[in-house]
C-alpha cells in the first residue's frame, strides 16, 4: 500500500503530470523534457527523480544520454486499485491491513448512530 501511496503523491503534481504526458508519447531525454516545457534542466531532473523513486518512469542510458520511458506496471497496479474501490471483498482491502469485521467503531464515536449504524459495510 505504501508503493501505491507513493504513487500518487508523485503524480499529484501538474509538472510531474506533463513529464509524464511526454514520456507516455515518446522515449525522451531530460534535456528534451526542458525543451518542451520550457522548464530549466535542474527542475526537471527534481521532477525526474520523484517519479523514478515511485518506479512511475525508468530510463536507459544511451550515449550520453539517458532516455526515459513509462513503466506500465506501475499504472497497472493503480488500474487494480481503482478496479478494487467499492468492492468488498476486494485483494486490495485484505493487504491494506483493514479488517471490516473486527472494525468497532463504537466506543469512542459520537456520531455512530449517524454513520457506522445506518450503513452496513
Amino acid at each position: 500500500m505504501e508503493k501505491l501511496a507513493k504513487k500518487f503523491k508523485a503524480l499529484s503534481d501538474e509538472t510531474r503530470l506533463k513529464v509524464l504526458l511526454l514520456v507516455s508519447k515518446r522515449d525522451i531525454c531530460q534535456k528534451g523534457i526542458s525543451k518542451y516545457l520550457g522548464i530549466t534542466d535542474s527542475s526537471v531532473s527534481q521532477h525526474v527523480k520523484i517519479l523514478k523513486e515511485a518506479e512511475i518512469i525508468t530510463g536507459y542510458k544511451e550515449g550520453y544520454y539517458v532516455f526515459y520511458h513509462i513503466n506500465e506496471d506501475a499504472f497497472d497496479e493503480c488500474i487494480t486499485f481503482f478496479g478494487s474501490v467499492g468492492k468488498p471483498n476486494s485483494d486490495i482491502l485484505k493487504k491494506s491491513n483493514i479488517n471490516l469485521d473486527t472494525t468497532d467503531c463504537t466506543k469512542n464515536c459520537k456520531s455512530f448512530k449517524k454513520c457506522c449504524k445506518r450503513r452496513e459495510i
